[in-house]
């Protein structure tokens, strides 16, 4: 079915690649583009008498593809699709071939990446180690020791973690390249309100306006979200900006900001930016009381469940972080229950 998918719908692959990352586009509309391009690949394979069987992709194939430069997004997704109607066992083992092959470290970060935006991501992120998450992710070929010792920290951050550990973490995170990224936000969705005050004065001091406002918004607290927007027309790259913006306060936003004034300005149109800017400046005093004291992702409440309508409406990064959120949150209740954190 790899060949199928490759062969006969790499536009469609590249579409539901870029809609994941999309923060203007939900998870419902993103599943409907799978389903899309699952009917089409199923339907040539039968009027072509090929096999409709899924199976885990061959390594000596996706070696040719990478090798021969098929672009590594499609046939990451395509990886993805397959992976999509196979059993988790044989999903896991995939994936750790894949990420023992030296050839197909690429596409085994891209796979890993994408994994993570699934609509059904809860149920495999306890299959990923986060020490997996942090090498998919990393921009770094190398990596120190106490850099894996600070991500493994990264998840069981508490109100008493102490100041400097907080700070090496963070460090390490910004060293690896992972300032904006769900294992940062990961991270900062576990602090409280005054460690991540903390955060944001350490990084204003050593990092530039831009990553400094992307670890602020990463946290989640909507009160920041003017303080980003103040800055915005300042920004080398606004567009990262206005996605986390999205990303926290999710179709909230459209109270704030006209919709098509998003997009625009997420596609990097110069005067959608200045409205952008305004209408969230002269809109913002109308819902600050209701706003300025709460805690999102994607426009949802952190520590409240959501059902399949509200996961839908999300889009697909969010929704990771969500799950991430929820995930390492209990793992950290269970070691901290069981004396295991001190």
């Amino acid at each position: 079915m790899l060949s199928n998918y490759l062969s006969n719908h790499p536009a469609q692959l590249l579409a539901i690649s870029n809609a994941q990352l999309c923060p203007f586009t939900s998870v419902g509309h993103v599943k409907m583009l799978k389903k899309r391009v699952l009917e089409l690949c199923w339907l040539n394979a039968k009027c072509n008498n090929l096999s409709r069987a899924f199976t885990a992709p061959k390594l000596d194939l996706l070696i040719s593809l990478i090798e021969s430069d098929e672009n590594p997004a499609i046939v990451s997704q395509a990886c993805i699709e397959i992976m999509a109607n196979l059993p988790q066992n044989i999903n896991i083992t995939f994936i750790n071939n894949v990420l023992n092959e030296p050839k197909l470290t690429v596409l085994a970060k891209l796979i890993i990446s994408k994994v993570l935006l699934q609509q059904h991501s809860f149920n495999l992120i306890r299959l990923l180690d986060v020490t997996t998450l942090f090498f998919a992710y990393t921009a770094q070929s190398e990596h120190s020791e106490q850099a894996l010792i600070a991500i493994k920290q990264a998840i069981l951050v508490t109100e008493e973690s102490s100041n400097e550990s907080m700070l090496t973490i963070f460090d390490e995170l910004c060293k690896n390249d992972l300032i904006n990224s769900p294992l940062m936000s990961l991270f900062l969705l576990l602090l409280s309100a005054d460690q991540v005050n903390k955060i944001g004065n350490h990084a204003s001091n050593t990092l530039g306006i831009d990553d400094t406002l992307q670890v602020l918004l990463q946290s989640g607290f909507v009160k920041l979200v003017p303080l980003a927007n103040a800055s915005l027309l300042q920004l080398e790259q606004p567009k990262k900006i206005i996605a986390l913006i999205k990303r926290t306060l999710g179709e909230t936003l459209d109270l704030l900001v006209n919709f098509e004034t998003q997009v625009q300005a997420y596609n990097d149109d110069e005067h959608a930016l200045i409205d952008f800017q305004q209408q969230l400046k002269l809109n913002w005093p109308k819902y600050e009381t209701q706003l300025s004291t709460q805690r999102l992702i994607g426009g949802k409440v952190l520590d409240e469940p959501l059902n399949a309508i509200q996961m839908s409406a999300m889009d697909s990064y969010s929704q990771a972080l969500f799950n991430l959120y929820t995930y390492y949150r209990h793992v950290a209740a269970e070691k901290v229950s069981s004396g295991v954190q001190k």
